[in-house]
């Protein structure tokens, strides 16, 4: 018997999947196709999985399995001691323990108002991390993956055509997930994405990566500088650039530091340059270039929790919450104390800027809300690029949002952001986003009293 169903909970049991008798070498995966295929037949509706007595691989291939079936949200432990798929099972327990833990999940999932089968992508790996209280997504360090990290229980949780990495990059600048340890940190070429980097010593002269190190010799007489081997003369020393007799070290010369010598150009330096060369693409960067990314394990946060029970993930314009997200309150303050501090010195300058979603509703309407949110998080990872670190965004209504940019000129910026909204479209056949975007600049658009209030009020009237 490959499956033992053990009652649980009212209308929902334990499925226990263990091989039957001996395992022979190279069974052990075929052995558990046939106990998945024994329990999908068996029409019960799981509480939770439980894998006992098997080898090898077939704990992958049972947890593989699970994640892409419609059972894909249940808990999956393993016996102590058992080979366990460290990725995407909950974990090795006894028996006791993984019942308890699953009767846990059952009471979310009951309290949850979602239905599991039309979650959407993102939606599902909220949903799964808020069944499991303290779950962590693991990143998994891979040669062969481009960015060298992956999360392999957010790839088993997607379906064909989901982007795993779009959707935790995502969901991270939604502030849905959080970071919660430190794991890694790599760098990445701006050009492809790409971990993959090679580092190179190299001329500063010419970039060449002909460079030798080499002894050198210094002449009193002139002041040269170059490899010994340019002084051998006729076995003696002499400086190819004067002609002088070198013949006490000390005296007539002196050897520096080491140094390196250029096989192309000759050049002669004390310490190379070093380059960083994506092996996928083969772009050429300085390292100070690179984008920096930090690896950490992912969890639930409390912002992304309070959506899930809400059920607002599709709640289209989060995505603009990025890192320079302050609430509302605190934008008007800062606002205020710009006012203030240029009251008191002239030379304090900013603008504030308004950016209007016009037909938000009308698009969602007629293309989705799911189009609507991959629009404008690609408009959002834009706006992230173009800001600095000193520039505050805030949204007061679901389609307004504010930029107070400190000692900045407008006009670029709007222009810019007119382009990306273009270019976040979502396609020729895709109904765009109609924008108004409105600025006015301290001090020159400044009225005498105004405040915070008074100047998104007038910029939001368009006074």
């Amino acid at each position: 018997m490959n499956v033992e169903i053990t009652p649980a909970v009212a209308l929902e049991t334990m499925v226990v999947l263990r091989p039957s008798g001996q395992l022979a070498a190279g069974e052990s995966r075929a052995r558990a196709w046939s106990a998945w295929e024994a329990f999908a037949d068996s029409g019960v509706e799981p509480l939770g999985f439980y894998l006992d007595g098997w080898e090898g691989d077939a704990p992958a291939a049972l947890a593989a399995q699970l994640r892409s079936s419609v059972w894909w949200d249940r808990p999956l432990f393993v016996a102590p001691g058992d080979a366990a798929p460290p990725w995407l099972a909950d974990g090795a327990a006894p028996y006791a323990a993984a019942l308890a833990a699953s009767e846990l999940c059952l009471a979310v999932r009951r309290s949850l108002p979602l239905n599991p089968a039309a979650l959407h992508f993102d939606e599902r790996v909220l949903y799964f991390l808020c069944l499991r209280d303290g779950a962590q997504l693991q990143p998994q360090c891979d040669r062969a993956s481009l960015a060298l990290y992956r999360y392999p229980m957010v790839e088993a949780l997607a379906r064909p055509g989901d982007d795993a990495d779009a959707c935790l990059a995502g969901l991270t600048r939604r502030r849905l997930l959080e970071p919660a340890e430190l794991v890694d940190r790599t760098r990445h070429c701006r050009t492809c994405g790409s971990a993959h980097i090679h580092y190179l010593d190299v001329c500063p002269h010419c970039t060449s990566i002909h460079i030798r190190k080499s002894p050198s010799l210094h002449c009193f007489a002139c002041g040269h500088v170059a490899p010994e081997a340019d002084f051998h003369a006729d076995g003696a020393l002499s400086c190819p650039k004067c002609n002088a007799m070198l013949r006490h070290i000390g005296v007539d010369y002196d050897r520096p530091l080491t140094q390196y010598a250029c096989g192309s150009c000759h050049h002669v330096f004390v310490e190379t340059q070093v380059v960083a060369r994506c092996l996928d693409c083969r772009t050429t960067a300085e390292p100070s270039t690179l984008d920096v990314r930090e690896i950490s394990s992912l969890r639930l946060s409390p912002q992304g929790r309070a959506a899930l029970r809400a059920g607002q993930i599709q709640e289209s314009f989060a995505a603009l919450d990025s890192a320079h997200y302050v609430p509302p309150a605190d934008f008007r303050r800062m606002l205020d104390w710009a006012l203030a501090t240029h009251a008191r010195h002239g030379e304090m300058r900013f603008a504030l800027m308004l950016v209007e979603f016009q037909n938000a509703a009308e698009v969602i309407e007629r293309e989705g809300a799911s189009r609507v949110f991959l629009m404008l998080d690609e408009f959002a990872r834009r706006l992230h690029e173009l800001l600095r670190t000193s520039d505050i965004t805030t949204r007061t209504q679901e389609e307004c949002l504010w930029l107070f940019l400190p000692f900045s000129s407008p006009e670029g910026l709007a222009a810019r952001l007119q382009a990306s909204l273009q270019g976040a479209g979502g396609g020729a056949a895709a109904m765009p986003l109609r924008t108004r975007i409105r600025h006015l600049e301290v001090p020159g658009g400044l009225r005498s009293g105004e405040q915070a209030a008074d100047l998104m009020a007038r910029l939001r009237d368009g006074a």
